[in-house]
């Protein structure tokens, strides 16, 4: 039976190695699109021709992440730890438990998100989100965290607590988790669609991009919750594009 420091003390540890986790993960696949983006490799695939984008654009996306994670990430993370160290420290799980976890964290927490998300579409609360929809032609794969402090805590944090504390497992499985949220904020966010070869798999951008253009469809980043709720770009007839910058509903 650990103290209450002890028990603080290693979660502050499982808290920082899931902040580095999404971290090194986020930067890695921001930098290799930010590097086909800048270069101009990848100009004949922009999703919006009129694309325009600098590295202040993804640095200003990177700069509000490093924001998230000091101010609210790793100070919940730490908590939610704390709740759960023993579990997690002292795990017997095998790797088809763990993994079956995984899963089911991962997918209740989109699951999650995907409510908020349409909740902070609403005219009375999209306040708390205006910040994330600058307009489509500067969407960068460093965008996906450029929030307010609001949106992260009622949409981000919880969708990552309940994976900890819904389904404590291995640590390398958490850690997994949050390495795998690093790489789809920047996949979704990339502004591109139509590469060939596993680069255009790992980094096709179009799904999420309807929403960014549109505003009303598209809310889930995995695709099925919108297609049983009515809300895939497919399903409904959409209002027109952003036009000389103003968002529209």
């Amino acid at each position: 039976m650990m103290d209450n420091a002890t028990t603080i003390h290693l979660a502050f540890q499982f808290a920082l190695a899931s902040t580095a986790a999404l971290i090194i993960s986020h930067m890695i696949c921001v930098g290799v699109v930010m590097h086909y983006d800048l270069s101009g490799k990848w100009d004949e695939y922009k999703l919006h021709k009129s694309r325009n984008v600098s590295l202040q654009d993804y640095t200003k996306g990177m700069k509000n992440f490093a924001k998230d994670l000091v101010l609210l990430f790793i100070p919940s993370m730490t908590l939610c730890y704390s709740m759960r160290v023993s579990e997690i420290k002292d795990s017997s799980d095998t790797i088809l438990q763990s993994l079956t976890k995984l899963i089911c964290g991962y997918i209740l927490g989109k699951i999650w998100a995907f409510a908020v998300h349409y909740a902070l579409h609403h005219p009375s609360l999209y306040q708390y989100h205006r910040k994330h929809h600058g307009h489509p032609a500067q969407l960068v794969a460093a965008r996906a965290w450029e929030d307010s402090l609001v949106e992260y805590a009622i949409m981000e944090i919880p969708s990552f607590a309940m994976t900890v504390l819904l389904f404590p497992t291995h640590l390398w499985v958490h850690l997994l988790h949050f390495c795998f949220h690093g790489y789809d904020g920047a996949a979704g966010h990339s502004g591109f669609g139509g590469v060939p070869g596993i680069m255009g798999f790992l980094f096709d951008g179009t799904y999420h991009y309807h929403h960014h253009a549109r505003l009303t469809v598209n809310y889930a980043e995995l695709e099925f919750l919108d297609l049983w709720c009515g809300t895939h770009h497919t399903q409904k007839k959409v209002p027109k594009p952003f036009n000389n910058g103003k968002t529209r509903f």
